[in-house]
């Protein structure tokens, strides 16, 4: 049997908040407790604007702004539209050295409690935060280039309907490990067709962001994990693309669904200790991990619940179902840890692991016709005790046993 190694994910948002990580998104936290005030360099209604200026209007630009010193442009009125036009904002890539408590400052496009706003067709670059929104009602974040920013790249924080669509988030937050897209309390949002490639940590942080629909996106290169989620809950994530992450998609929370999602190349150590699972279900209750491609990963495919040291206290996974996925070439294809409860495992097809094409070592799970075939070691390695539904498969594995404890054919 291979090591299992250990997974990353805290339990708790502010234990992601380590030093390496803490700047913005401690910002962000601030700012949402706070509810700071946006000072504005000037007032704008027309198309031709200047560094830091404030609109109050539809808005559509008619040049770039190129080294701004501070903010590029920040959002003064509700229900408006902000239409880059194709052009850019580019900041200075340094940060203001008197930015006051009071103030935000060194953002490319700044909201600050204004709903129904629209920003859109453009790119936003080398600022310390590319798109700021918070406090904000029905805001939409469309076709926009947000790159090389200084930390992440769209941050939207206590603003639930948000609509994020079509955008490139890229090499955000490279010397200060941050996300690409920080998703902070908002529910009821829509992340979907998104590029979200090569940022400094993990490509989607989204604690505490409830009935989210995830849809769509491709998230490539991003060191720690593509999609990260924590404390939320009823999300569905559908038909995304992840590929040479740290992680695919790693989640805790309840009632979520990770359906018709094509993970791979998943790999350990791009970002310290942990990493290589495809599909991660850490912690939580109720979820649903079905029709998933999961290729490639150098440790678990689909893995259950944490490691007990790692849940200090907590409840693992609980009545989690992995049903109708296909894996290939992983570390295991499906692994359970001994931390899970009431996990069935159903219909899934496990080919070419390295080890085992399901390993479960908890007892209290349910196995119901899974096919695992051309495996290194075992076909199904569960532990005794489990409940054997039946119709279970394994043949050609590297074991000759082919299972333990259940009866495969």
């Amino acid at each position: 049997m291979l090591s299992k190694g250990r997974s990353r994910l805290p339990l708790k948002v502010p234990s992601r908040l380590s030093p390496k990580t803490a700047v913005s998104r401690v910002l962000v936290l601030v700012l949402v407790v706070a509810g700071v005030t946006v000072l504005g360099a000037g007032s704008a209604l027309a198309s031709h604007l200047g560094c830091g200026d404030t609109i109050t209007a539809n808005t559509t630009l008619d040049s770039d702004l190129v080294n701004c010193p501070n903010n590029g442009i920040v959002i003064g009125a509700d229900n408006i539209t902000l239409d880059l036009n194709g052009h850019r904002i580019n900041g200075d890539g340094q940060l203001t050295q008197d930015c006051g408590d009071d103030e935000i400052c060194d953002d490319g496009v700044v909201n600050d409690g204004h709903r129904g706003v629209t920003i859109q067709g453009g790119s936003i670059r080398e600022f310390a935060l590319g798109v700021l929104v918070v406090g904000a009602r029905h805001n939409r974040l469309l076709e926009l280039s947000i790159t090389r920013n200084m930390f992440p790249g769209l941050v939207v924080a206590n603003s639930p309907r948000a609509q994020v669509e079509g955008n490139l988030v890229a090499e955000n937050g490279l010397h200060t490990d941050e996300a690409g897209v920080v998703l902070f309390a908002s529910p009821h949002s829509r992340i979907a067709r998104n590029r979200i490639l090569g940022d400094g940590d993990i490509g989607l942080f989204a604690p505490v962001a409830d009935d989210t629909v995830f849809e769509g996106n491709l998230l490539s290169g991003n060191p720690e994990a593509g999609i990260l989620i924590d404390q939320s809950n009823r999300n569905l994530f559908r038909h995304n693309r992840l590929s040479g992450n740290g992680e695919g998609i790693t989640i805790a929370g309840n009632r979520n669904v990770i359906t018709n999602n094509s993970v791979s190349d998943s790999r350990a150590g791009l970002a310290g200790e942990g990493g290589g699972l495809g599909i991660f279900v850490a912690a939580g209750r109720d979820n649903l991990v079905e029709g998933n491609l999961v290729v490639r990963t150098n440790r678990a495919g689909i893995q259950v619940s944490l490691l007990p040291e790692e849940l200090e206290g907590a409840p693992g996974a609980v009545n989690t179902v992995v049903r109708h996925n296909h894996l290939r070439g992983n570390q295991d294809g499906v692994f359970v840890q001994t931390t899970a409860r009431g996990t069935r495992i159903e219909g899934n097809h496990a080919v070419g692991a390295d080890d085992d094409g399901i390993d479960v070592d908890s007892p209290v799970t349910t196995l119901i016709g899974n096919h695992a075939v051309h495996n290194g070691d075992l076909g199904i390695e569960a532990v005794p005790g489990v409940t054997d539904g039946g119709g279970n498969h394994a043949a050609a594995n590297g074991n000759p046993a082919q299972c333990t404890n259940v009866a495969c054919r």
